[in-house]
């Protein structure tokens, strides 16, 4: 068994581009294990992100209204 560990940003959420290249022959099949650190989004992000989805106060009411039901 191979390992590898390298920490990086994401810029693109389709394709992870390594630092350098693994010493492995093309075409092995390998097994990717994706771990991301828990950022713990604030309060202020969460609104933030609710409102750029066009999200009304009346719609969150009525959306906790229909969970209770």
């Amino acid at each position: 068994m191979c390992a590898y560990k390298e920490i990086m940003r994401v810029d693109n959420l389709q394709q992870l581009t390594l630092n350098k290249p693994l010493k492995l022959p093309i075409g092995k099949k390998v097994e990717v294990l994706v771990i991301a650190e828990d950022d713990g989004d604030s309060l202020e992000d969460i609104r933030d992100f609710i409102k750029q989805q066009d999200i009304t106060e009346s719609m969150i009411k009525e959306a906790i209204e229909w969970a209770r039901k």
